[in-house]
């Protein structure tokens, strides 16, 4: 009797499960295997990211440091910077500083990951030093993370900046241009025998110009030449195809997007005319008037205060001279009632003029138009004009718009600080100094060229960020070349 076969169905169906086993146990491994990779790519990422966060936090320390070098040289004047860790030696240039943090070794963070960072200081002894600074992080397996880092620094005096607005700068004309030069320093930071006038000779592409509204109208270049910087509070600068803001040599049309930043800020604080005892009250200047007067005493700083209701006249001039050929130049100041008009000089041949040397402060709560000759300060051209500074416009008003509109006779220099002021400047010559206004408007084709020496105006200020960046490209690392440090 033949014993009945084992039917294969059944060893079929067993030999199906253990594929399908194998195959799931595949699936679960490569599955478990895909886990754990993200699982270490997530968290490669996330170590990296925290270290470049510290590469960060590196680079910030170290300008925090130039920061402190800076303006501890600002409030004291013997600060030694190679006596206080900074490398000042050659191949330094003069003014330039660098250094190394810590002095020895490295910063040691957890894992085994390490830490320095390099800073340096371009032109510390200057109006607008720049400092650099390279946080680097190397990582137990060698890798190392970077961080660069550059700012700009300005001095926080009103004048901090060639052209400044709360609202709009707009730059009409179709050959305008702003740049720069330094009165009282050279190049190198070192003071100069004497201040010079401005000149091709000594310019600078170191203009500035912002603005700290966020509209898209803040500040219009138009057809101008910014050689220099541009800022605004929110909004990219406008520019037409015939101008540039930017260094020497920038294209037309384009702006350098190194020169520009959307992170502007500025104070417009209120000012008021001295308190001080001493002024002599003039009721209206409505003629040819002289100051000093013979008879007129000095107050015990040297200057001749006078309060005046109103300065109004055509074709008359109001001259600020030396009372003798010999004496020393004077320094006036007057503080304008008026508080309507406070100044209006129109006619052909109406005008304010400054002798060479002497100085004229302006406080006014009024309008204020000044046309004919307009402003002569010192001279006709930039080579015989007074420094800026010696000739001030300080608007007073403290709500509504105060007009202010100034002529120039083939050369303007002065100051404006007017916070509720629309200033508006007209000229086809040179236009040297500082507008600080609620708006500004440059008429004509005026070559505004601001004094980097009013960055200190008004006495030791401090240094503040006016433009930040992180440098990211490859480009950008290659244009600092300082980096030998």
């Amino acid at each position: 009797m033949i014993a009945p076969t084992r039917p294969r169905r059944r060893a079929d169906q067993q030999g199906s499960v253990l594929i399908v086993a194998l195959i799931l146990c595949a699936v679960i491994g490569i599955s478990l295997a895909s886990y754990l990779q993200l699982g270490r790519t997530g968290l490669e990422v996330s170590n990296r990211a925290l270290y470049s966060n510290a590469a960060m936090n590196l680079a910030e320390n170290g300008l925090e440091e130039a920061m402190y070098a800076i303006n501890k040289t600002v409030a004291d004047s013997s600060y030694n910077w190679s006596s206080n860790g900074w490398d000042t030696a050659s191949p330094v240039p003069a003014g330039d500083a660098r250094r190394r943090l810590p002095a020895s070794g490295t910063y040691a963070f957890a894992q085994g990951a390490t830490g320095t960072v390099r800073v340096y200081v371009v032109g510390y002894a200057g109006t607008a030093p720049r400092a650099m600074a390279r946080g680097t992080v190397t990582l137990a397996n060698g890798q190392t993370i970077e961080k660069w880092v550059e700012v700009q620094l300005r001095k926080t005096s009103k004048f901090a900046n060639g052209l400044v607005a709360k609202d709009s700068i707009r730059f009409s004309g179709n050959n305008a241009t702003v740049d720069s030069w330094h009165s009282k320093k050279n190049d190198d930071g070192t003071a100069r025998g004497s201040p010079v006038p401005y000149s091709s000779t000594v310019k600078h592409d170191k203009g500035s110009v912002g603005s700290i509204s966020v509209s898209v109208d803040a500040v219009l270049v138009q057809n101008a030449d910014i050689w220099g910087y541009a800022a605004t509070g929110g909004a990219q600068p406008s520019v037409g195809s015939q101008g540039r803001v930017g260094p020497w040599g920038t294209p037309l049309g384009t702006i350098d997007p190194s020169r520009v930043s959307t992170d502007f800020s500025a104070s417009f604080d209120p000012v008021t005319a001295p308190a001080t005892t001493g002024y002599t009250d003039i009721t209206n200047i409505t003629d040819n008037t002289t100051l000093p007067r013979a008879g007129d005493v000095a107050a015990s700083d040297g200057k001749y205060y006078y309060t005046v209701g109103q300065i109004n006249f055509n074709n008359k001039a109001l001259t600020i001279q030396k009372k003798t050929v010999t004496s020393p130049a004077v320094k006036v100041v007057i503080a304008l009632t008026n508080t309507t008009t406070s100044i209006s000089i129109g006619g052909g041949s109406g005008a304010i003029n400054i002798q060479s040397g002497s100085q004229l402060e302006l406080y006014a709560p009024g309008d204020i138009s000044v046309a004919g000759n307009g402003v002569m300060n010192g001279g006709t051209t930039a080579a015989t004009a007074n420094l800026p500074e010696n000739f001030q416009i300080w608007g007073t008003k403290t709500s509504g718009t105060q007009s202010i509109q100034i002529a120039g006779n083939g050369v303007l220099s002065g100051v404006v600080y007017a916070p509720q002021g629309s200033v508006k400047i007209n000229g086809n010559g040179d236009v040297c100094g500082s507008v600080v206004a609620n708006d500004i408007t440059v008429v004509g084709n005026a070559q505004f060229h601001y004094d980097e020496a009013l960055g200190d105006f008004g006495g030791n200020n401090p240094y503040r960020v006016s433009l930040w960046r992180e440098v990211t490209t490859a480009a950008g690392r290659s244009a600092i070349t300082v980096l030998s440090w």
